[in-house]
């Protein structure tokens, strides 16, 4: 189910798509100040959530876990703007308690997943 943004009627808020992922590094990228083909760390989390803006992607949220196992959710959009990164996590969080079961508690499947993606990530793109 797509959501919208109240304040941005004409952004569509959606689940990550693999055909996303080129993409989404090449925001993360930008927004982070990387090099343009680093590896990936696991900073660069779970993506789960998009925002589209007349068939472009202007932003991404992924959740990663940090030093302490905390859940965290992050935003990247290429604007920078609030009101869509919030709407982003917003709905991150949504898909994550829907894929993982019990990820209040254990955050095991998530590191998992995390890591599997960015090895994969890694191995493609270099």
């Amino acid at each position: 189910m797509n959501d919208q943004d109240p304040k941005n009627m004409n952004i569509e808020f959606r689940k990550v798509y693999l055909s996303d992922l080129n993409v989404l590094i090449r925001i993360y990228n930008n927004k982070t100040k990387q090099a343009a083909s680093p590896q990936l760390t696991a900073h660069f989390g779970l993506p789960l959530t998009v925002a589209i803006n007349n068939n472009v992607i202007i932003g991404f949220a992924c959740a990663s876990t940090n030093d302490l196992e905390e859940l965290t959710l992050s935003s990247h959009c290429v604007n920078d703007d609030v009101a869509i990164g919030n709407t982003l996590k917003a709905e991150a969080e949504k898909t994550l308690h829907a894929t993982f079961s019990g990820i209040r508690e254990d955050r095991t499947s998530l590191k998992h997943a995390i890591q599997h993606l960015l090895s994969w990530l890694n191995t493609c793109t270099v």
